[in-house]
């Protein structure tokens, strides 16, 4: 009678376990998944961006513009293209800031459409 109880609470013991396991590793799959979606380690040509994509692209600042909203509008060019870069100030952005035409920067954020031209709304802004 005593070993048919310890095997029962260790079957439940086990059980509760492998709940806990199943749990944690869905749970990590599902962060793995949303990272992956904002964490684009590939550059991707401006010419290839296309419409609500999350890309990273790197090339020349070739114009800079901090509104009085203090949102900072550039414009990057590689060898394919040029596209509109848009941080917004609640972003927190600290490196759009100090931007000045010429610089390499690698930039990373979710394409749009804003007036049937791309735009990239970043999350991140590293110069190169």
């Amino acid at each position: 009678m005593v070993k048919k109880i310890e095997t029962h609470m260790f079957f439940n013991n086990f059980m509760d376990i492998l709940k806990i396991s199943i749990s944690i590793a869905i749970v990590g799959i599902v962060a793995l998944f949303f990272l992956t979606q904002f964490n684009n380690e590939n550059t991707i040509k401006i010419s290839e961006l296309k419409i609500g994509q999350v890309a990273k692209v790197t090339g020349m600042v070739t114009s800079v513009y901090v509104s009085k909203n203090d949102n900072v509008f550039l414009k990057v060019a590689d060898n394919t293209g040029e596209i509109s870069v848009v941080a917004f100030k609640s972003s927190n952005i600290d490196e759009a800031y100090d931007l000045e035409n010429g610089e390499q920067v690698s930039v990373t954020g979710r394409v749009e459409e804003y007036k049937n031209s791309l735009e990239i709304i970043a999350k991140e802004i590293i110069r190169v």
